[in-house]
């Protein structure tokens, strides 16, 4: 009889291990689709802008002074030729100045009179100076006839006076009166004007 030949195990072989090959993933690409839309432009008529009304600029009028503060500014204001002043500033320091040179002349009389009158000379001035200013006037309506009603009676003021010892009245003496006259109206004319700005 043959011989059996006994079947010997085969012993498992170990596998090596396969690198697999990485697979590329496959992007997928969506595709977007965008819906047009057609917009209807209405052409509007574009607003002009309004112009507002402005509001009138109000101009506060000057306060009237009282008499006590108006002596006052009137002596402080010694040399001051530059400010304004009011028309009730300057009627009461012109009726100041008019009643203290009236009482010093008729009551003490002399030289301190004199000295006195002087002295209300420069403020009164310098008063109506301002007051010409506030009133929208020039000065040099002012100063220079005032000027000339001063020299006038320095220059001929001796043959005024032989004249008037004679009792004749001359042409340059009627024609300073009435200058003069003229201008003292004019005066009170200005001094009535309100302010100005």
């Amino acid at each position: 009889m043959p011989a059996v030949k006994k079947k010997t195990a085969k012993k498992p072989v170990a596998k090596k291990p396969v690198a697999k090959k990485p697979v590329a993933k496959k992007t997928v690409v969506k595709k977007t689709t965008r819906r047009t839309t057609t917009r209807r432009t209405t052409t509007r008529p574009v607003a002009r802008p309004v112009a507002r009304p402005v509001a009138p600029v109000v101009v506060a009028k000057p306060r009237p002074i009282d008499p006590v503060m108006a002596v006052k500014k009137f002596w402080t204001g010694y040399f001051n030729v530059t400010g304004r002043s009011t028309r009730s500033e300057f009627w009461f320091g012109i009726l100041f100045a008019f009643i203290l040179a009236f009482v010093f002349m008729f009551f003490v009389g002399g030289i301190i009179a004199t000295i006195v009158n002087w002295i209300l000379v420069i403020p009164t001035v310098a008063l109506m100076i301002r007051r010409f200013r506030d009133a929208g006037v020039s000065v040099w309506w002012y100063l220079i006839p005032e000027l000339l009603l001063v020299l006038a009676p320095m220059i001929f003021g001796p043959s005024w006076a032989q004249a008037m010892m004679v009792n004749t009245v001359t042409l340059g003496m009627k024609i300073y009166s009435v200058c003069f006259w003229v201008f003292f109206i004019f005066k009170l004319f200005v001094a009535c004007i309100p302010s100005r700005k």
